[in-house]
């Protein structure tokens, strides 16, 4: 056995060799186990070097084949060992766990706090419109669940007048040692890089409901919490894997992958509350990145990396945004600001916020005649967030006592503030019948225009002049996309099962297949990674996915995206936002 305690030797401190002398002494007069015993006990709680795992198996395997005195003898080392070991991990872990326990006290006392201030509010998530919980950005159990119910008390007491009452004052004492605990447990090297990133969850969560009456200040706070979680170099090498793929992503791959999901729910959480009551909009590209060796990744914008890279039967979608309004999908744009532009009921243009308020804007009234009838048809947003319509309108005029009848296609554009700058009549529209009218803008602000039924494809400047017009065939038109170079991407009425791609002259260029027993319904170009979007409806699932293709149209990946009754919208903006737009529900990826 002179390699077993050669080992011993070698994790050792110097400290201890003399508890080692003694214990090899011990060990010798095998008659006597609980002496030793007793000595092993004292010896393991001094020092964790037998706590290493190396040690541990060595002597666990040195000593499988013994007799039955070795047999004892390796039962009580391993004994000891896992007991130990449970003890300093608790040791290790107990400001987490403390943490955690002062959090949930904080958060019942809160619920406590807003229950006598006759605040109404309910933890539990709205119904989206195929009946399934889709609030929810955490599984809800376990520390999660705790994570939810926290944020959600957040959101019910932007409404509670902070009265003076005990509960109140205790719950954010109990929160405020939550956080600090929280923070030790961060910083504490022992633990693994899934605590510390519970850890950084708890800090989060404490912060905000400590601090309900100063929002802005935990925005900031919150922002350092994440700076500090995407600088642990454990953070930085997981998402460093991850995102590169390769042979060592393969390894511990559904460990991985739950951490980096956690690390990104938590950057939306922050996202979210930062828009919510920070004051302002947050800025993607200002938000804290996690530095990999060749780049930079931003996880406020960075939804569809993540998902690209995701274990097939593992089906992450990224948080849904739920609304109270009934939206309309089939015109919805997207801004820069992630605000969802839409046609309301009465024809006007809806703006939803990131924040979940509504904005309605009407139109002018028509410069000749009175209005009869009216129809928002299409929408656009070009770089600058200024906004494109398209109306079909009837109006009537009276001469000579006689009423006429008129009908017309008329273009507004807004700008950012969604303030009318002009209208202009779209006289090469046959307004005869009204038609469905698709309506995009390119690189370079130019705005192009197809109308079912019509022959030629017309590409306006951002002062609604024609710029110049091409032919095309008059197939129907029912998803227009255009790409970062200006090429136009359609799916056609004729062509369920394919995606066509034309110059921005209209000379054809190629076709994407998508897979047996998909439907095309929507196509978007994503301008930060430069590929093409398809949002498809699989007959087999009776379900809506999204297909990613690169600009060569290879399939690269696929994600389950809703199941409803009413197909969802796709839009996507040139600065990096892309959504899906459901009844009542928005999705960005």
């Amino acid at each position: 056995m002179t390699s077993f305690y050669t080992e011993y030797n070698t994790i050792y401190s110097i400290h201890d060799k003399l508890l080692y002398k003694q214990f090899r002494f011990a060990v010798s007069d095998t008659n006597s186990i609980p002496a030793w015993h007793l000595l092993i006990t004292n010896i393991l709680s001094s020092t964790v070097g037998l706590l290493w795992n190396k040690a541990r198996d060595f002597a666990a395997k040195k000593l499988k084949d013994g007799d039955t005195t070795d047999e004892k003898f390796r039962e009580i080392i391993i004994r000891d060992l896992n007991d130990i070991k449970t003890t300093l991990d608790c040791i290790s872990r107990k400001d987490l766990l403390s943490s955690y326990s002062f959090l949930k006290e904080g958060v019942l006392l809160l619920n406590l706090a807003l229950d006598q201030s006759n605040v109404k509010h309910t933890t539990a998530p709205e119904q989206a419109e195929n009946g399934q919980n889709e609030t929810s950005v955490l599984p809800k159990d376990g520390e999660c669940g705790i994570f939810n119910e926290a944020l959600a008390l957040a959101h019910a007491t932007k409404r509670l007048s902070l009265v003076s009452n005990q509960h109140f004052k205790s719950a954010k004492d109990l929160l405020k040692t939550a956080r600090e605990r929280a923070t030790e447990a961060f910083w504490n090297e022992g633990l693994n890089v899934t605590e510390r990133i519970m850890a950084c969850k708890l800090r989060v969560v404490a912060r905000i409901l400590e601090c309900l009456e100063n929002p802005d200040s935990t925005t900031t706070a919150c922002r350092l919490f994440l700076e500090e979680l995407h600088g642990l170099s454990a953070v930085r090498q997981i998402f460093s894997v991850y995102l590169s793929g390769g042979l060592k992503s393969k390894l511990n791959k559904a460990e991985r992958f739950e951490n980096v999901k956690s690390v990104m729910l938590t950057n939306f959480i922050i996202f979210e509350f930062t828009a919510k009551f920070g004051g302002k909009y947050p800025d993607v590209q200002c938000w804290p990145t996690i530095e990999l060796s060749e780049r930079n990744f931003n996880p406020a914008r960075g939804w569809y990396e993540v998902w690209k890279q995701a274990p097939s039967d593992e089906m992450i979608q990224p948080p849904k945004h739920l609304v109270t309004e009934v939206i309309k999908p089939y015109s919805a744009v997207v801004n820069s600001r992630s605000e969802i532009i839409t046609r309301s009921t009465s024809g006007a243009i809806k703006i939803i916020s990131s924040t979940k308020e509504i904005k309605v804007v009407n139109f002018p009234e028509p410069q000749d005649g009175e209005l009869i009838y009216q129809v928002l048809m299409a929408l656009a947003v070009d770089s600058n967030d200024n906004v494109y319509a398209i109306r079909w309108l009837q109006t009537q005029t009276n001469t000579s006592g006689n009423a006429v009848n008129t009908k017309s296609y008329v273009m507004y554009a807004l700008d950012h503030n969604y303030d009318v700058q002009y209208q202009c009549t779209l006289e090469f529209l046959d307004a005869t019948h009204r038609m469905a009218v698709r309506i995009a803008t390119n690189n370079n602000d130019n705005i192009i225009v197809i109308a079912n039924l019509e022959k030629h494809v017309y590409i306006f400047d951002n002062t609604g002049h024609l710029r110049y017009k091409f032919e095309r065939d008059q197939d129907l038109v029912n998803s227009l996309s255009i790409s970062d170079k200006g090429e136009l991407i359609t799916i056609r009425s004729s062509d369920h099962e394919a995606v066509h791609i034309h110059t921005q002259d209209g000379i054809f260029t190629s076709t994407i297949k998508v897979p047996e027993g998909h439907i095309a319904k929507g196509v978007v170009f994503h301008y930060v990674i430069s590929k093409i979007i398809v949002l498809t409806y699989n007959t087999r699932k009776d379900s809506f996915f999204l297909l990613c293709y690169s600009r060569k149209g290879e399939l690269e990946s696929s994600m389950l995206i809703c199941k409803t009754n009413i197909i969802p919208n796709i839009t996507s903006h040139p600065s990096g936002p892309v959504a899906v737009v459901q009844k009542r529900s928005i999705t960005f990826i």
